[in-house]
């Protein structure tokens, strides 16, 4: 017997129609689709470049900005972008609660030229010219960091700001060679601070200050780890160096200002 196969496809179902012999006709439709004509996703195509869209994207999260929130009370502490901890002194600025420490350089200038490595010990064997430069770096870190407070810079304390807040440090809580030699520098605060909060004022490092930029040589105040001289001890001393000189007893802090 011969038989003819029409398949026909319409409006999603398919249609077949056998005929067996004469005058003998079965028809079928299929209820399911078959899998080569499921329908496809349609997408859009750019008219202007013929290129298909791009993936789609999550939406970019930015992340959150430090807001500067220092309290203006004196005596209280807030801690910068690096860790550097700063005190509200009663005249109306902040300084270092420590002298600047190694970890801290690092993290602003990228080396350590410290004589006595250690984290948590102050940096040392710094000019005037590296100290003045961490500061402009600082500055610069904070500020794309939005997080220096708007008519505000970090610098070296002039030698006025520094006999302010020597207070009433002594030498019994300062890191020198009066009683006992010593032959390195100690972690910052391992000796209790002064009135004003503030620790190693008088000793572990001498402290470089602010001065005329076109004098020959700059002034750096306390004592430090090396010093046993009563002369050189004494609050009122001053140190004179070269800008770009280094020692193993040349460190500094910072102080937080107005322009």
């Amino acid at each position: 017997m011969k038989t003819n196969l029409l398949k026909v496809v319409w409006l999603g179902c398919v249609m077949v129609t056998a005929v067996f012999g004469e005058g003998f006709l079965l028809n079928a439709v299929a209820d399911e689709q078959p899998k080569e004509l499921e329908t496809a996703k349609t997408i859009s195509v750019n008219a202007a470049n013929g290129k298909l869209p791009a993936e789609p994207t999550e939406p970019e999260t930015k992340p959150e900005k430090r807001v500067y929130k220092a309290d203006t009370n004196p005596g209280t502490i807030f801690t910068n972008g690096i860790g550097m901890e700063l005190v509200r002194l009663p005249a109306g600025y902040w300084v270092g609660k420590f002298e600047v420490t190694q970890k801290q350089y690092k993290k602003v200038m990228g080396d350590n030229p410290s004589a006595f490595a250690g984290d948590d010990r102050p940096v040392d064997s710094v000019s005037w010219n590296d100290a003045v430069e961490f500061c402009k770096k600082l500055n610069e870190l904070e500020r794309n960091e939005e997080s220096l407070p708007k008519g505000h810079n970090y610098s070296l304390p002039t030698e006025s700001q520094w006999e302010s807040f020597v207070g009433d440090a002594g030498l019994e809580t300062a890191v020198t060679s009066d009683k006992q030699r010593r032959s390195v520098t100690a972690a910052v605060g391992s000796l209790p601070p002064n009135a004003l909060g503030l620790y190693d004022v008088r000793g572990n490092v001498m402290e470089w200050c602010a001065g005329d930029p076109s004098a020959a040589s700059r002034a750096l105040r306390g004592a430090a780890w090396a010093t046993d001289f009563e002369v050189n001890l004494r609050p009122a001393f001053r140190h004179y160096a070269r800008p770009d000189e280094r020692q193993n007893t040349f460190g500094f802090r910072v102080a937080l200002v107005s322009e």
